[in-house]
């Protein structure tokens, strides 16, 4: 019966057009305990899901680029304390955007604020953690509307860059205000594209050919680029939102975060959220991360760098103010990832010491260390990268094959 679990949850949320389809995959000591497709990858052109289909990965971009960070700390390269503005000169100097009008319902548009220096300059460590006080566009905050105002202006030119853009991009948001000094919260933000920059700089290698050469081409991840490779266009699953008009989903039309339709040549290389993938390539990933930084015979980081990145490394104040998102709750953070420390408190069958991250169109994988397992969960569905569908399949992954 439990090779149906799967199959019944799937059959009836896909029925219920919550979702177009989807692949999951479930690897325990690198073996497969569990794969299906399900579903369709586009539904207006009748495409079904296949193992082979390529996904926009979003947010969970982001634990490679911690990889890749991670990998020129071990070569002492960088240093985790080293100020950004070594790198990124439009670091120096920096400003914290303070209100001196409250947000009305969370919006400050239109509400006067001022500028003080920052306490003390951003740190890599700080970009790791989220803690830099580099936000996302929004408008909670000035910082949120000015990054928001810096972001449009490059969205007219990523699609279409004749030029890198990585570490121009970059140093144009290190001249935004941030949101409070460095050190002082959490907060989810363009961090993690700042610390590609920060690779392509140190490494004096533009940043999407470090991630190929030193970790993709290396596991044999031949089918995840910030490039749409040929081929690509044949196997990419459509964009789906909630459609509030039916309660199923629609086409999602427009761009998030500078990505909508990818060149063939990248020249803006999102750290943040800009891979394309497929769930058997990211499953690699996963396992060398399981494995302690080993996948087979290649190794991409040591054992003591693979522990530190599953380390929690937030202050117990700032775990309880700002790690409150429904995937977030009970849980700890470094390197761009979640870590489970309290699986009572985000009510999960987890183990203390999972860790891993989502994207916003749905993208998700975790993984346990101990047992060496790794759960993948891929649809294209915006803003569903962690919702209550993630968590019954990783309960029936936990449940029924880990």
């Amino acid at each position: 019966m439990k090779n149906e679990y799967f199959s019944i949850l799937m059959d009836k949320v896909i029925g219920e057009r919550r979702i177009a389809g989807a692949n999951i995959l479930v690897i325990k000591d690198g073996e497969e305990r569990y794969f299906g497709s399900f579903g369709k990858a586009d539904i207006a052109r009748d495409i079904p899901m296949k193992r082979d289909s390529v996904f926009r990965m979003f947010s969970m971009s982001k634990t490679v680029t911690a990889a890749a960070v991670m990998m020129l700390v071990e070569r002492g390269i960088i240093d985790l304390k080293d100020n950004v503005e070594q790198y990124l000169p439009g670091f120096a100097n920096q400003m914290v955007a303070v209100a001196d009008e409250p947000a009305v319902n969370g919006d400050a548009t239109g509400k006067a604020y001022h500028l003080r220096p920052a306490a003390r300059p951003v740190t890599i460590f700080d970009l790791l953690t989220m803690t830099s006080g580099v936000c996302y566009p929004g408008i909670e905050t000035a910082a949120h509307i000015e990054v928001g105002k810096c972001l449009g202006e490059y969205e007219k030119k990523m699609a279409n860059a004749i030029y890198p853009m990585t570490v121009e991009f970059a140093n144009a948001l290190g001249r935004c205000p941030l949101a409070f000094d460095p050190g002082e919260r959490w907060m989810y933000g363009f961090s993690a594209d700042v610390l590609g920059a920060v690779v392509e700089v140190a490494s004096g290698r533009q940043f999407g050919a470090f991630v190929r050469d030193e970790i993709l081409t290396p596991l044999g991840m031949l089918s995840t680029s910030f490039d749409m490779l040929p081929g690509f266009k044949d196997r990419m699953t459509e964009r789906y939102e909630y459609d509030p008009a039916t309660g199923g989903i629609r086409v999602l039309e427009g761009i998030h975060l500078g990505l909508g339709d990818y060149p063939e040549h990248a020249h803006w290389e999102s750290g943040g959220a800009g891979l394309l993938s497929t769930i058997d390539d990211f499953a690699k990933f996963g396992m060398m991360l399981a494995n302690g930084g080993k996948l087979g015979n290649v190794r991409i980081l040591s054992e003591n760098t693979v522990k530190y990145m599953h380390t929690n490394a937030l202050t117990d104040e700032i775990k309880a103010r700002d790690m409150n998102w429904g995937s977030t709750l009970g849980h700890g953070y470094n390197c761009l990832m979640r870590i489970l420390e309290h699986p009572e408190i985000q009510g999960t069958i987890a183990p203390a010491g999972e860790f891993g991250w989502d994207g916003w169109m749905g993208t998700y994988y975790t993984i346990e260390p101990v047992s060496k397992s790794v759960i993948l969960f891929f649809i294209q569905k915006a803003g569903a990268g962690c919702d209550d569908l993630t968590r019954k399949v990783r309960a029936i992954a936990y449940g029924q094959y880990l």
